[in-house]
């Protein structure tokens, strides 16, 4: 896949997830500064972006072999 076709596909998901998890962990410890907050939102984004494009293609082959 393209670059621009992984980040339209996996990049709207990857925010979503990193908003749910850094509201979730703003709420349960002690962050407050808005410097913790966006940096944990950019880590969050970066990591399960990139979780999204190295998982998919191998569960994709792991279950397009099963099937067949």
């Amino acid at each position: 896949m393209k670059l621009r076709e992984l980040v339209s596909n996996y990049l709207p998901d990857a925010v979503v997830a990193a908003i749910i998890f850094t509201l979730y962990n703003t709420y349960t410890s002690d962050i407050a500064g808005p410097l913790a907050i966006g940096t944990n939102f950019i880590f969050y984004v970066v990591v399960i972006f990139i979780g999204f494009v190295v998982i998919t293609p191998i569960l994709n082959r792991i279950f397009d072999r099963s099937t067949t």
